[in-house]
């Protein structure tokens, strides 16, 4: 852990709570790839599909998009595609950084997509597993719903108010705060403006490092200038 160094904020929390796409992992080209060819094939608007997708999961933005078709299997079509083909997937910039700093008991990762399609984006990603992934699959409603992080903090031993959300969307910054775990916006998917709901926000994660605390069960979050 780093001790002496500048700092603009620290944050204290116990668990850190994190979305995967545009987080952990940068997948959109991947995403968009997959989804622009999906969308082409059922005669949708492209560009108006892709506004959905990020925050959310697969079966909600179809049900949203194109209601008239059978949502589950569109849903199970494009999930499983996009397990198999993990090309253009890889860790974001400090993301392999800051997990190194942390205990496997100090955090987890709450994704709207299935956990299947999660593992293979960590693995392409270089990432290591959590001890606790909430999926898509294991709540009854997806973001902005608060229903993951909820779960994740329940599951992790931790009040909602001992967390801290690092997110790159509205539907999940939206998420956290309905379940009154404060956010921190990663600038990889949205504009600044689009996430000024958020507590904080900041480019990348290499702008935040673990530093000493002194109390043990504690998380120390700096962010550098």
């Amino acid at each position: 852990m780093t001790k002496k160094k500048d700092y603009s904020k620290v944050l204290i929390c116990r668990i850190l709570l994190f979305d995967l796409d545009g987080v952990l992992v940068d997948s959109i080209a991947n995403v968009e790839r997959h989804w622009s060819d999906w969308a082409k094939r059922h005669q949708l608007d492209v560009q108006q599909v892709l506004g959905t997708i990020h925050g959310r999961r697969t079966i909600d933005t179809i049900r949203q998009v194109a209601p008239k078709l059978p949502a589950e299997i569109e849903a199970r079509y494009l999930d499983d595609i996009q397990t198999l083909d993990t090309k253009e997937v890889a860790a974001t910039a400090g993301a392999a950084e800051l997990l190194a700093q942390l205990a496997p008991e100090q955090w987890a990762v709450v994704t709207s997509g299935p956990a299947t399609l999660a593992r293979a984006r960590l693995k392409a990603a270089g990432l290591p597993m959590p001890r606790l992934l909430i999926s898509g699959n294991d709540v009854k409603q997806g973001k902005p719903h608060p229903e993951g992080y909820l779960k994740g903090a329940e599951l992790m031993q931790a009040e909602p108010e001992e967390c801290l959300v690092i997110e790159d969307s509205l539907p999940g910054i939206e998420a956290a705060h309905a379940a009154h775990i404060p956010a921190i916006a990663v600038g990889t998917t949205h504009p600044r403006n689009e996430l000024k709901n958020a507590e904080l926000w900041i480019p990348s994660l290499k702008l935040l490092s673990i530093i000493d605390t002194e109390e043990d069960d504690e998380i120390a979050l700096a962010v550098s200038e």
